[in-house]
């Protein structure tokens, strides 16, 4: 099964207005939230699809999670 985050830990929570927030712990500027926890991680894994593209697109490194760097 592949790991649609790339092995970064995912927080994700209840706000106080009743939305679900997910979002990297190593990354918290990476985020997105929705109605169910379901759709918060699969914006959440939009999300970092587009962030890696960009990275790809400025010829930039893509990041690697912590545990994967040894």
């Amino acid at each position: 099964m592949k790991d649609k985050f790339d092995g970064f830990a995912v927080n994700l929570y209840l706000d106080k207005e009743g939305d679900w927030l997910a979002h990297f712990v190593e990354m918290a500027e990476v985020s997105a939230f929705a109605d169910t926890p379901e759709q918060a991680l699969n914006e959440l894994a939009i999300a970092w699809e587009g962030v890696k593209e960009s990275y790809r697109k400025h010829r930039e490194e893509v990041p690697v999670a912590p545990y994967k760097k040894t």
